[in-house]
């Protein structure tokens, strides 16, 4: 695959029908691919890279400090603010299912794009696990927080935000009011340095204690730089929630 350029389109072109189309149609779908997220995952790889196509998928790199993060700390309920196709809902959701865990939530404002995430879900035999939300983060977050008792996700143990960067902190923020992250609860912000998540970084590392509706609330974070294909300098950061 060539290298991306700052003009580079990464979404929005047909590219991610024309994913699920191959998919769904491969040869091997029924019995390679059916129940098997990995096969999936790295037929994704394989396809994007055949076809020149950029992806905004996590990809097994920058996954990798997630991976072993889940393998620490055992979150049971991780919800992500940002879905896309399901690449990191099939990852992540097939690791915390596998490891005993109890819920993956993938909130998506794309119809569209959560059209392709549950044909593709469902493909890896992660439908009953993996819920798709459909709306703008915060309407979902707050839909989540208001549901009956026996239905509440109740606290979030892994956040993982890799949406429009944004709604970072506003979306963060949302969660913090609806109380659904506890001490001990870890943030994963993805492209933290770009596309308008610069907010959000500076919010969570600043020094001491911030407010949140009245509440003391603090975290630890380690940033983790790394360089985009397209040569931009960008980083994850992971916080984890002390007070």
């Amino acid at each position: 695959m060539s290298a991306p350029t700052p003009a580079t389109i990464w979404h929005g072109d047909g590219r991610e029908q024309a994913l699920q189309t191959h998919i769904l149609t491969h040869p091997n779908a029924a019995t390679h691919l059916r129940n098997n997220p990995q096969a999936i995952l790295a037929e994704i790889d394989t396809w994007a890279a055949a076809n020149n196509h950029c992806m905004m998928t996590i990809g097994p790199d920058r996954s990798r400090p997630i991976l072993e993060l889940m393998q620490t700390s055992q979150p049971r309920v991780i919800t992500e603010v940002g879905g896309y196709i399901g690449y990191s809902a099939i990852l992540f959701g097939d690791e915390l299912r596998r490891a005993g865990g109890r819920r993956y939530y993938s909130l998506e404002a794309s119809a569209e794009y959560a059209a392709v995430a549950r044909s593709l879900i469902d493909l890896a035999g992660l439908g009953e696990f993996v819920e798709i939300l459909v709306g703008e983060g915060a309407d979902s977050l707050v839909e989540l927080a208001g549901r009956s008792e026996h239905k509440k996700p109740g606290p979030i143990d892994l956040l993982f935000l890799d949406h429009d960067g944004c709604q970072y902190l506003p979306d963060f923020l949302t969660v913090e009011r609806l109380g659904l992250l506890a001490v001990g609860s870890t943030v994963v912000a993805d492209n933290a340095w770009l596309f308008g998540a610069e907010a959000y970084a500076e919010w969570i590392t600043a020094p001491g204690e911030q407010e949140v509706q009245g509440r003391r609330v603090k975290y630890e974070s380690q940033t983790l730089p790394y360089v985009l294909p397209d040569g931009q300098q960008d980083a994850m950061m992971i916080s984890k929630k002390v007070l």
